[in-house]
C-alpha cells in the first residue's frame, strides 16, 4: 500500500497521546457496599486517584486507538496500484456576455463554473486537462496538465467578459489541442451547435430569459447642441421600457416606450450641450442581462491641426489640403524650410530637409533618395495605378489613374496604398513610432490631381494621421483590441480602466494595441509630451449585443461524442473504505461509552 499524502500519517501521534491520557488518570466504576467487611474493596477506588498507574485493559482504549489509526491512514491517502481507465479533457468555458444572464441561478457563467470545478475535482488521478477560455480572442489557459489545484485556482479566478466569442478561432484551438491531447472536448456554454462539426460534450445553461438591450450609441454636432442616437431592442415580452440619457453623469432626459418581442426602435435626444465630455444611456427596468442595459461614449473635442506644405509650386496639393475643414495649412518653399517645428504634419513635395523635424508626422511625395524607403530607378508605368483594398480608408478603393513615370517602392515598415501592376507606388505605416506615407511619383506625372478621388484620398490620409470625433475612439466593443493614434509629440501614454487600473501603452513606439477591454465602462487615454503637457481623451467600451442579447436557445442538441478512453497504471484510493470503517468504529465507541455510563 502506498500513500498520496504521507504527511497525513502525522495523525498517528494521536495514538501515544490516547495511551498517555489513560496512564495519567484511570477511572473505576462507583461501587456501593453493604458493610464494612467489604470496605477493603473500596481501596482500589482510592488508588485510582493517583496520577500514574499500571495500564489496565479497557475496551474504549482499544476502540479509540483503532479510530486514530484509521483516521491517520485515511488522511495519508492510501492507494494500491492497479489498472484504471480515464478520459482526458479539453475543457472550453464560454466567457461571453450572454453567460451573465440570470435565467439560470445565480447566473449562467457561475453555474457553468461550478459544474466545471466539480468535473475536475471528481476526475480520477492521472487525468490530463487542457483549458480554453472562449471570448473575442480565445486563449489556451493551460495545456496538458495533471495538477488539479492549479487548474482549479485558474478556473475560480476566471470572469465573464462583456464581449462575444470568435467561434472560428475557438474551433481551431480546440481541434489542435484535441489532436495533441486526445480525449474529449467538454464545452460549457449557453447554446448547442456552436462548434459545428467538431465533436464535443456540450453542457448548456439556458432557460430562455427575457431581455432588452441598447445596441447603438452615437452623436452628431448640430447648431443647437449634440444630437444623440441610441437603439432599443426588445427580446422579451411586451412591456414598457425607459431610456435615460446622462450627460457628464447627470440625467439629461428620459423617454418611455412600449415594444413587442423582436421589435427595435431608434431613440433620439437633441440639444445636449456641446461642452459635454461624456454621454451614457441606461435602460430600465432591469432584466435577465443587466450588462447590455447601458452604453458609454466619450465626446471628442474638435479642433484644427497645423499642416506645413513644403513645395515649389504645387497648386493641386495646396488647393486639396486647404479644403479639409480640420486642417490649418501653412506653406513654404524648400529655400525657406529651415528649423522646422511646431506642426502636426509635414508635407514634403519633391524635397527632403537635411534634418527631419523631431515633431509631427510626415508625408513624402516623389522624394529624393532617403533612408525611409528603397526606391527603384524611375521608369515608365504602363499599367493603370489603383488604390489597394482593405486599407481602412473608405471611399477610395475604386480610384484608378494613369502614371507616366514613377519609382517602385519597398518599405518593410509600410503597407501598400497604390499599385500599378506588380509595382508599389505608395506606402503608409509607422516608422520610428511616427506615421509616415510616401508616394513614389510626382503628381504632375499623373492625372491623379484631375481625378475626383484626389481630394478624398488626401482627406482620408489626414483622417488617418489625425483621427477625430466619431472616427477616433467611438463604437468600441468589449473584448477587442484598440490601436491608438497618438499625437506626434507624445513621449508617454497610458490608459486608465473603469476599475482604476493603469496600463502603459507607450513607449515603445508604435503603441501596441490595448487589449484589456473585457468590461464595459468609461476608459481614459492620457498622453504626455516632452514638456510634461498632458492631454486626456475619454472613451467608452460597450457590450457586444449582436448574437449575445437574444437569450433564447437557438441550436439543437446533437449526438454525444464517444470519448477516447485510455488505460493506465494508477493508484486506486482506499480512503473512502477507511472512512466507512471509521464511522462504524465511532458508532461502536459511542455505544460502549453509553453502556459504561
Amino acid at each position: 500500500m502506498r500513500f498520496f499524502t504521507p504527511w497525513g500519517l502525522l495523525a498517528l501521534l494521536a495514538v501515544p497521546a490516547i495511551v498517555f491520557m489513560y496512564l495519567l488518570k484511570q477511572k473505576y466504576k462507583e461501587l456501593k457496599v453493604p458493610s464494612l467487611y467489604l470496605w477493603k474493596k473500596a481501596i482500589p477506588a482510592s488508588k485510582a486517584q493517583e496520577p500514574w498507574q499500571k495500564l489496565r485493559k479497557n475496551l474504549l482504549l482499544f476502540l479509540q486507538i483503532a479510530t486514530a489509526l484509521l483516521l491517520a491512514l485515511a488522511l495519508g491517502g492510501p492507494y494500491i496500484m492497479g489498472k484504471s481507465q480515464v478520459i482526458d479533457y479539453v475543457l472550453a468555458l464560454d466567457c461571453s456576455l450572454s453567460m451573465q444572464a440570470t435565467d439560470v441561478s445565480p447566473n449562467r457563467f457561475l453555474a457553468a463554473k461550478a459544474d466545471l470545478l466539480r468535473l475536475v475535482e471528481d476526475a480520477p488521478p492521472e487525468t490530463t486537462f487542457s483549458m480554453v477560455l472562449l471570448g473575442e480572442e480565445p486563449s489556451l489557459m493551460l495545456s496538458g496538465v495533471q495538477e488539479k489545484q492549479e487548474l482549479l485556482r485558474r478556473i475560480r479566478e476566471t470572469e465573464a467578459t462583456d464581449g462575444g466569442v470568435d467561434w472560428d478561432k475557438a474551433k481551431e484551438i480546440l481541434q489542435a489541442e484535441r489532436d495533441t491531447l486526445g480525449g474529449q472536448i467538454a464545452l460549457f456554454s449557453d447554446d448547442y451547435g456552436a462548434l459545428g462539426d467538431l465533436p464535443a460534450q456540450e453542457r448548456v445553461y439556458n432557460q430562455g430569459g427575457d431581455n432588452g438591450a441598447l445596441s447603438v450609441l452615437s452623436y452628431t454636432e448640430q447648431e443647437d447642441g449634440l444630437s444623440v442616437l441610441t437603439r432599443l431592442e426588445n427580446w422579451g415580452g411586451e412591456g414598457e421600457k425607459t431610456v435615460t440619457l446622462y450627460a457628464d453623469d447627470a440625467v439629461f432626459d428620459t423617454k418611455k416606450f412600449t415594444l413587442s418581442r423582436g421589435e427595435a426602435l431608434d431613440v433620439t435626444f437633441r440639444g445636449v450641450p456641446k461642452e459635454t465630455n461624456s454621454i451614457m444611456v441606461r435602460l430600465s427596468p432591469e432584466d435577465a442581462l443587466p450588462a447590455d442595459n447601458v452604453r458609454y461614449e466619450g465626446i471628442s473635442a474638435t479642433g484644427t491641426e497645423k499642416v506645413l506644405l513644403v513645395t515649389e509650386n504645387n497648386l493641386f496639393l495646396e488647393k486639396a489640403l486647404s479644403l479639409i475643414d480640420h486642417v490649418e495649412l501653412y506653406q513654404a518653399t524648400p529655400e525657406k524650410a529651415w528649423e522646422l517645428s511646431g506642426y502636426g504634419l509635414y508635407v514634403f513635395d519633391g524635397y527632403l530637409p537635411e534634418k527631419m523635424p523631431e515633431d509631427g508626422f510626415v508625408l513624402l511625395i516623389d522624394p529624393p533618395e532617403n533612408p525611409y524607403v528603397t526606391m527603384g530607378e524611375e521608369k515608365n508605368i504602363m499599367a493603370t495605378a489603383r488604390m489597394m483594398e482593405n486599407t481602412g480608408f473608405s471611399d477610395i478603393s475604386s480610384v484608378s489613374f494613369a502614371v507616366s513615370a514613377a519609382n517602385a517602392l519597398e518599405a518593410p515598415w509600410g503597407k501598400p496604398l497604390i499599385r500599378a501592376g506588380e509595382d508599389t507606388l505608395a506606402v503608409y505605416g509607422e516608422y520610428g513610432g511616427k506615421k509616415m506615407a510616401v508616394f513614389g511619383f510626382d503628381f504632375h506625372n499623373s492625372d491623379l490631381p484631375l481625378n475626383a478621388g484626389f481630394p478624398i484620398l488626401l482627406y482620408r490620409l489626414t483622417e488617418w494621421y489625425f483621427p477625430k470625433g466619431q472616427e477616433a475612439l467611438t463604437q468600441q466593443e468589449a473584448g477587442g483590441g484598440i490601436s491608438f493614434s497618438l499625437r506626434p509629440e507624445t513621449v508617454k501614454a497610458w490608459v486608465v480602466t473603469p476599475q482604476g487600473d493603469k496600463s502603459a501603452v507607450a513607449p515603445p513606439f508604435p503603441a501596441l494595441p490595448f487589449t484589456q477591454t473585457e468590461k464595459n465602462g468609461f476608459y481614459s487615454l492620457t498622453e504626455e509630451d516632452g514638456e510634461g503637457k498632458v492631454t486626456t481623451r475619454l472613451f467608452g467600451i460597450n457590450p457586444k449585443t449582436e448574437g449575445e442579447s437574444e437569450l433564447t436557445l437557438k441550436g439543437e442538441k446533437g449526438g454525444k461524442e464517444n470519448a477516447e478512453v485510455k488505460t493506465i497504471d494508477a493508484g486506486k484510493p482506499l480512503a473512502n473504505v477507511l472512512l466507512f470503517l471509521l464511522c462504524i468504529l465511532l458508532m461502536i465507541e459511542w455505544r460502549v461509552n453509553c453502556r459504561a455510563r
